[in-house]
């Protein structure tokens, strides 16, 4: 029998959203809930054609006009067929067997999956009860084994950040270290260090077009760093690893800002009524930063997850990590997707374990009569 490396026999499968999610509402995995502008979708079909899909793809065009849109120059830019695979190269570019990566805990599984396929050893810095972590926290996790630290700048399930000022401070005290700040959720956050690239030579900054933009299924994320990273991560990459219907739609979108930023202003305005909803029901909740909302609803998280799929509404249940007992992460849409999941949480009201025994139904009441005043 021909047996795999032991780092991969030693790994445990990634959670991947599960099937037949389509028409329902989507909650669950932070994408965009309403869709991708609509241009997007008319420009895939004029480019759509026999000999346009039998061609490979080429890439000069789309990383001039996306170097274009981040700010920095195409030779500072990589392709990456979304985050996970940015994440997938750097490990494949720089980690050698028994370095160490420094995460958050909790925070987005791929950088430990990708880390410990290649070999490497994770050493996870806890948040604290409120849910803070600052530079002194993540530095002191560094050693002279640390081979790079990966900050999701908001950080997913949390929704928080890490100031700027602690940015700089790692970035400064840790040059050895190869620091990835993901800004996956920067639509919502308003927060990025992308312009710090040419100041700090062991800054990487990652980019998708998975969330705000809505083009999870087409997968396109983008790596924007200093040559002298960017030039061994791209000798080492797939040369096709994206597609050519990911830099046609990706290449519409960027001239819809607007779209965008409407789209994320109104989650933004979401956001805080679900967590004011959450906060009236003395329903814990972690102050966001992003396109979702953690909360604890206590024992029986997974029972109101099966519950509320039962309604079409798709949450994200994080009871599975001892770190987030009782706790569910809840995607942010639009007013009216909004509602919908206020309402559908009123109704497993009884489940909850709420601290001053406040009504969520009596919450969406005061809502509804509030939106019918004149």
């Amino acid at each position: 029998m021909v047996r795999p490396r032991r780092a991969v026999e030693r790994l445990k499968p990634y959670r991947p959203p599960r099937e037949g999610r389509e028409g329902k509402l989507r909650l669950d995995f932070n994408e965009n809930t309403v869709g991708c502008a609509p241009q997007v979708v008319q420009a895939l079909r004029r480019k759509l054609n026999g000999d346009w899909l039998s061609r490979y793809p080429e890439y000069e065009e789309a990383r001039k006009k996306l170097a274009q849109y981040f700010g920095v120059s195409p030779d500072e830019l990589l392709l990456a067929n979304g985050t996970d695979d940015a994440i997938k190269m750097v490990c494949d570019t720089f980690v050698r067997q028994g370095d160490y990566l420094v995460v958050p805990a909790p925070t987005f599984p791929v950088y430990e999956f990708f880390h410990s396929v290649a070999g490497g050893q994770t050493k996870r810095v806890r948040y604290d009860e409120n849910f803070n972590l600052t530079a002194d926290m993540l530095l002191g996790g560094v050693s002279k084994r640390t081979r790079w630290m990966a900050i999701a700048n908001p950080n997913n399930p949390t929704g928080t950040i890490v100031s700027q000022p602690d940015l700089r401070r790692i970035l400064k005290e840790a040059p050895d270290v190869l620091v990835l700040v993901d800004e996956a959720y920067v639509d919502f956050s308003g927060q990025t260090v992308l312009p710090w690239i040419r100041k700090y030579p062991n800054l990487v900054v990652t980019r998708t077009f998975s969330k705000a933009f809505g083009l999870a299924g087409l997968r396109l994320g983008c790596i924007l760093t200093n040559v002298d990273i960017a030039d061994p991560m791209r000798r080492a990459q797939n040369p096709f690893a994206v597609n050519s219907l990911a830099l046609a739609g990706a290449l519409e979108a960027i001239k819809h800002e607007k779209f965008v930023a409407r789209y994320a202003r109104e989650v933004c305005a979401n956001r805080d009524r679900l967590c004011r909803y959450f906060k009236s029901a003395g329903i814990p909740c972690v102050p966001s930063y992003s396109n979702f909302v953690l909360a604890r609803v206590g024992a029986r998280a997974s029972e109101i997850a099966l519950k509320l799929r039962d309604q079409n509404i798709l949450v994200r249940d994080w009871s599975y990590d001892p770190r987030l007992k009782g706790y569910l992460r809840f995607t942010v849409g639009s007013t009216a997707q909004t509602r919908r999941l206020i309402q559908g949480l009123s109704q497993f009201r009884h489940l909850m374990e709420s601290r001053n025994g406040g009504s969520p139904r009596a919450w969406a009441a005061k809502e509804n009569s509030q939106r019918q005043e004149p």
